[in-house]
């Protein structure tokens, strides 16, 4: 189930990167994190913690809401899918 979290978090990144037509550099720059390792959280090859996506989500000029709005995680994990439900609808929020 991790994996499968990383991996679409990795994709996110890559996609809002480049829609705002940002280099890795660029990135690297406004999040303050180390454009190599940007690069291989997007490639999926190491795990990303939450303050390192919190400065990334901050360098896309993004809040976390906006970031997490487009993530389809149901599709494709059961498991998945009811993590995300059990999130959704839990009484205790998840805040950055």
């Amino acid at each position: 189930m991790i994996y499968i979290l990383n991996q679409k978090i990795a994709q996110q990144i890559r996609i809002y990167r480049n829609s705002k037509k940002m280099t890795l550099s660029e990135l690297a720059q406004t999040s303050g994190i180390d454009e190599t390792y940007i690069g291989r959280v997007e490639r999926n090859e190491i795990n990303i913690t939450l303050n390192t996506l919190e400065k990334i989500i901050n360098g896309l000029d993004m809040t976390e809401s906006e970031f997490f709005s487009y993530l389809n995680l149901e599709n494709g994990d059961p498991l998945l899918s009811q993590v995300t439900k059990d999130l959704k609808y839990s009484e205790k929020k998840i805040t950055f």
